[in-house]
């Protein structure tokens, strides 16, 4: 019986560390020659904001969508949604102010634009879930973009799970 108990709780640890690993450490991520547009997911502000203006410079769209760009106490977003680049930012407001939001603003600005393939930037463990709810609402092409977490590990594990319970959910509503 302990024998037995012990094989289950090894191969549940093998189980859940694959998991961790393709879903939150190494997710599939792709980033194209080209794009309609880069958009982010603003959790993770800085890496992701980095991210995605470095892959608009480097040309992969000339559109970028920063939800809560306007948000006030975030002065590099504010500076890019005011203008003033070579490409063009969208900052619509979520709503509600959560990932959820974010996917319907993101998809709603790609409606209205007539986009059909989009570059999602976000931090590494957080690809997953923001794949899984911006394909609920934009029916076009999604390729992810991975930013560096750009954290502590600590917290970086206070991320994970988070991202645990936010893909459960996730996985429950399956609405856009």
């Amino acid at each position: 019986m302990i024998r037995r108990l012990f094989v289950i709780g090894v191969l549940l640890t093998v189980i859940a560390s694959a998991a961790v690993w393709k879903l939150f450490l190494f997710p599939s991520a792709r980033t194209p020659q080209h794009a309609d547009a880069i958009v982010m997911f603003v959790g993770g502000r800085g890496e992701r904001l980095d991210t995605a203006v470095r892959l608009a410079q480097a040309g992969i769209a000339d559109e970028l969508v920063i939800p809560n760009g306007r948000k006030p106490g975030w002065s590099q977003a504010n500076r890019l949604c005011r203008g003033g680049q070579r490409f063009t930012v969208h900052c619509p407001t979520p709503d509600p102010d959560n990932t959820r939001g974010e996917a319907r603003a993101i998809a709603a600005v790609a409606r209205q634009e007539g986009w059909r393939h989009l570059l999602l930037v976000t931090s590494t463990y957080h690809v997953t879930r923001a794949r899984l709810l911006l394909s609920r609402c934009f029916d076009g092409q999604l390729d992810a973009a991975r930013a560096g977490p750009g954290v502590s590990t600590v917290r970086y594990l206070s991320r994970m799970g988070h991202e645990v319970a936010g893909l459960a959910e996730a996985m429950v509503v399956r609405s856009c």
